[in-house]
């Protein structure tokens, strides 16, 4: 993993051109997941770097491509997305955000501008079991979901677990969420932000797999029921 601090999109370039072998660029772009595109962002946002924000979407070099495109389409949608919301919040301007998804891109918003998260209405905190791969271990995590109003009916993450979950992952949650449209409880005027933590107090650090879905279904079914 680059041992250089990586702040600004000027410091990722650099790191870029530094990392010669495949393993290094992965280092870098696991660093980036890992809250680096988040610090990133918001420094952008505090530096009010409008024009470099704008080149990184509209006009980028091809480092800027192979960086952005190098872990995959999701992966490369996902940080337009967050260059998207660092230059509304520039610009603090909310209509400049994407429509979708709409909750996950305020929440972003309002990270990279220092305001306060969305207000939750209720919570509902759900135990799990994830597996530690390095490790190989079962290691106990809690899953808490937040009602927050005038929403859409989205389901978001934290910005903090937005890189962290593979496909499998990213479709159980999708499948929850379908389920529970099917439902009188869901609601079109609230939005849904989930949060993970493992109760060791270590950092979760990669999400893979289908096993969650059911989590999300239940935590999500006793969250909706409640608020009604």
């Amino acid at each position: 993993m680059p041992a250089n601090p990586i702040e600004t999109l000027t410091d990722i370039l650099r790191e870029w051109s530094r990392a010669e072998r495949e393993p290094d660029k992965r280092a870098l772009w696991r660093k980036l997941a890992r809250g680096g595109w988040l610090q990133v962002c918001r420094n952008a946002v505090h530096r009010k770097e409008r024009a470099q924000l704008t080149t990184w979407l509209e006009h980028p070099s091809p480092d800027i491509q192979d960086i952005v495109e190098f872990n995959g389409a999701e992966a490369a949608q996902l940080t337009r997305l967050h260059l998207h919301c660092a230059l509304a919040a520039c610009e603090a301007s909310a209509r400049l955000l994407p429509e979708a998804p709409r909750g996950f891109c305020r929440e972003l918003m309002l990270l990279f501008s220092g305001a306060q998260p969305r207000a939750t209405e209720r919570d509902v905190c759900i135990m799990t079991l994830l597996v530690d791969t390095a490790r190989n271990e079962g290691v106990v995590a809690t899953l808490t979901l937040e009602l927050l109003a005038d929403g859409r009916g989205e389901l978001y993450p934290t910005p903090e677990l937005a890189f962290l979950r593979d496909a499998d992952f990213q479709q159980a949650e999708a499948a929850a969420c379908a389920a529970l449209q099917a439902t009188p409880f869901w609601s079109h005027h609230h939005d849904v932000r989930w949060r993970l933590q493992r109760r060791d107090g270590k950092p979760v650090t990669h999400l893979s797999g289908p096993s969650m879905g059911a989590a999300f279904a239940l935590g999500m079914g006793r969250l909706l029921a409640e608020h009604r």
